[in-house]
């Protein structure tokens, strides 16, 4: 939002310079973003007015005038197409300094002396409604310094506004607060409503009544042909960024920024019989304003006359019925339209209007009188015209009366951590607008209409808390014992899975919680997702219920750019159930990896990853972690995942995860080039790791011994070294796999797996007796397995 500092200052002037204005704005939560000079330095440009104009001899564009400054009457040449004789305009006097940096000296214009320059707006940093000089007012004073003149010393501050706060989108708002905020005192400018001089009136009915409360109309007549708006409201305007259109919009706009009340007026001979405030009928059109035409739907509150809708409720008037030059007779709407009505409409259109940005954030209810009151006292004042009666529309309600909030200063304090007075806070929720009521040390307060924001105790904290300045807080220096802790030996934090990961050549991504409902689905058909209330995209409607979406997202995304080799992994919370309140949020690892196993080399050829890759990763991982002893795989299906090609994560042999390739229709989903393989470990399963223990090395020979086992296929290796450690008995160190055969000579559903198995006696050597016995028990329960020894 853009001020004009002295705008705000014929309301309320504290006793303060810009700059701390602007500090105090901000500790209080109106950010200011920016200040700017409300037009660029120049000087001594006066009002001038042009007594003759001539053409030039020698030149068909230009015209030889006589300027008179106010005390002498000077040449200049211009070359202006709206040069005339009467005509205020700026002169740059000979020593002038322009914006641009151009000196202004006497010169000679195609052999005529130019004693100055008239200037249009452009060219002094002003705007104008049309080429040429910058036409002032009749009553301009000449030889009235034009910065003084206009008041061009002035600031133009850009506030940044929270959307709670809408009540400070106004020069009355900010008064509010800045008499709150300084304690002084606020002097609005007097409303004078105009008498009515005859009984023209425009009824209106309301037939949404929970999405308009408030309706008021007003007729003005007779209103004369008009030139440009008064320079001061149009001045006003351009240091709030609102552009000139025509005189009545130009007061309306005006009216909206001065008491924060959206206006609109009708051509009043456009109009087809009464005003109806309704809901829109589905497949309905309007013509807008922009000229753009727009399609209502059902839950569009519209304002319609006897035939057509004239207006979108609180954004945008149609443009068969908007008010022109050529307009006589007007018919003014002041009106409250709840923020459920107007929210997410104009966005819905592509519009951006800055009623749809007021009514959205929530305006006074009680604005709607006082605001069509100074609308028609400027118009009558300004312009001229009749005033019909203030029409109230039919079928409106009451509007309930904000509810009183019950405020403890014990309490407050304890709260706040400062002891405030309860006479100050009184005070200072009483210049906010609140009705205060005290007894003892406790304040009844009724907040006003205008306040949205305020409904609890704590919202009145936070009032205080601003109004006396966040700066003036400081926390108590009280005596402390500093106590420094390690982290317990059998933690595995998340950064120390990072670092392994990272180790491993895997990069750490972050992604949104947010995620795409159907690629959500495809991980988890099973469950429910907690749908957002208020999604900020399409793409984004629901909480994740795995960490994958975004992951896989992520691996599509690199591999559009030619990324030849992907590991990516994330540490995060995933969310289960369906609604908030059932929701079970937990921690949860994911790894992804796709492309090239290793980077290109002569020493070996290019191969794409597997799910060995990715599970000797994992296993390097968790051995990392002090958990290899305890791992195991099993064989699963999952929906997401290749059948035959995914299994679970044991820890102790509790499931804590998945790995697997992914399903040909999963990689279809996210757009991925395959083959691409993922696992996921729950946090809660490897986050804590055995103690470790020391133990002397063995000072005995390891003895190794080779088997050639014939196993069915679907008998997973974790499940036969289970089996050959407990029939091996102390001794037994190690088991490990190191040759695969199928094929000729080995059954179908078997195959031909080499097995190595260490043993080591930490007291002595161990015999050839006693391994071929322990071989022996090994092989005999292995047969409960359907395994035997290869013949």
């Amino acid at each position: 939002m853009l001020f004009s500092e002295n705008w705000l200052r014929t309301w309320i002037d504290p006793q303060v310079d810009t700059e701390e204005l602007a500090h105090r704005l901000t500790m209080a939560g109106l950010e200011v973003d920016a200040i700017e000079p409300a037009a660029p330095a120049f000087d001594n440009v006066v009002v001038g007015e042009v007594k003759t104009v001539r053409p030039h001899p020698d030149a068909d564009k230009l015209r030889v005038t006589e300027v008179f400054d106010g005390e002498t009457t000077w040449q200049v040449v211009c070359g202006a197409p709206n040069v005339r004789e009467g005509l205020k305009a700026p002169l740059a006097r000979g020593g002038a300094t322009l914006p641009n940096g151009m000196k202004i000296k006497k010169a000679k214009l195609r052999g005529e002396p130019s004693h100055g320059m008239l200037c249009g707006g452009d060219e002094i940093g002003l705007a104008s409604v049309r080429d040429g000089l910058l036409e002032l007012p009749d009553d301009a004073p000449v030889g009235k310094d034009l910065r003084e003149w206009l008041d061009l010393d002035d600031a133009v501050i850009e506030l940044g506004i929270t959307p709670n706060r809408g009540d400070v989108l106004s020069i009355a708002g900010l008064a509010q607060e800045c008499s709150a905020l300084f304690e002084a005192k606020l002097e609005a400018p007097e409303t004078r409503a105009p008498e009515a001089s005859l009984d023209a009136r425009r009824d209106a009915t309301i037939e949404a009544a929970d999405a308009c409360p408030v309706y008021l109309t007003q007729v003005i007549e007779d209103i004369p042909a008009r030139g440009d708006t008064d320079m001061l409201i149009a001045e006003r305007l351009r240091r709030a960024g609102v552009s000139t259109v025509e005189p009545i919009v130009d007061l309306l706009n005006y009216v909206m920024l001065e008491t924060g009340q959206p206006m609109h007026a009708f051509d009043g001979d456009r109009l087809d019989g009464d005003i109806r405030v309704r809901w829109a009928k589905a497949g309905e059109t309007m013509v807008g304003l922009n000229e753009q035409e727009l399609t209502l739907e059902d839950d569009c509150l519209v304002v319609a006359d006897a035939t057509n809708p004239i207006a979108l409720a609180g954004i945008i008037g149609s443009q068969p019925s908007g008010v022109s030059g050529e307009t006589r007779r007007i018919v003014l709407e002041s009106a409250h339209f709840t923020p459920e009505a107007v929210a997410g409409r104009a966005r819905r259109f592509g519009l951006t209007t800055d009623a749809a940005f007021r009514f959205e954030r929530g305006v006074d209810p009680s604005l709607p009188r006082q605001a069509i009151d100074r609308a028609a006292q400027l118009i009558t004042e300004l312009l001229g015209g009749k005033a019909g009666p203030v029409v109230e529309a039919a079928g409106g309600r009451d509007l309930p009366a904000p509810a009183a909030i019950r405020l403890d200063m014990d309490w407050a304090e304890r709260r706040l951590g400062l002891p405030v007075a309860t006479e100050r806070a009184a005070d200072l929720l009483t210049r906010l607008g609140c009705a205060v009521t005290r007894e003892a040390d406790v304040l009844t307060v009724v907040p006003p209409t205008r306040r949205f924001d305020l409904a609890i105790p704590e919202d009145l904290l936070e009032e205080l808390a601003r109004l006396i300045g966040y700066d003036n807080f400081r926390a108590p220096i009280t005596r402390m014992t500093p106590e420094i802790g390690l982290p317990a030996a059998t933690d595995n934090t998340t950064t120390r899975i990072g670092d392994l990961l990272a180790d491993r050549g895997y990069f750490e991504a972050i992604t949104y919680s947010f995620v795409d409902r159907e690629l959500d689905a495809v991980i988890t058909p099973d469950s429910s997702p907690i749908e957002l209330a208020n999604p900020i995209a399409s793409q984004m409607a629901v909480m994740r219920q795995s960490l994958w979406p975004g992951l896989l997202e992520a691996v599509a995304h690199n591999q559009k750019r030619q990324q030849p080799a992907i590991r990516l992994f994330e540490t995060g919370h995933r969310f289960a159930g369906s609604t908030a309140g059932a929701a079970r949020e937990s921690g949860e690892l994911a790894v992804v990896a796709a492309g090239h196993a290793a980077p290109e080399q002569w020493g070996q050829a290019t191969r794409p990853v597997d799910f060995y890759d990715l599970k000797g990763d994992l296993e390097d991982l968790l051995e990392g972690l002090g958990l290899g002893e305890a791992l195991a795989f099993r064989g699963c299906e999952h929906p997401a995942l290749h059948p035959g090609q995914s299994a679970e994560v044991l820890i102790d042999g509790e499931a804590v995860g998945e790995i697997g390739a992914l399903h040909p229709e999963t990689l279809k989903t996210f757009d991925l080039k395959g083959p691409v393989f993922a696992a996921r470990l729950s946090l809660a399963g490897i986050d804590a790791r055995p103690l470790p223990q020391s133990a002397p090395l063995s000072k005995f020979p390891r003895i190794r011994r080779d088997l050639a086992l014939v196993t069915p296929t679907t008998l997973g290796f974790s499940e036969l070294a289970a089996t050959i450690h407990a029939a091996g008995g102390d001794f037994l160190r190690d088991v490990e796999p190191f040759d695969r055969y199928v094929g000729e000579g080995v059954a179908e559903g078997h195959q031909s797996l080499a097995v190595k198995l260490v043993f080591q006696n930490d007291e002595r050597t161990l015999t050839d007796d006693e391994i071929t016995d322990t071989i022996n028990h090994i092989l005999e329960n292995l047969r409960q397995h359907d395994v035997e020894l290869r013949g």
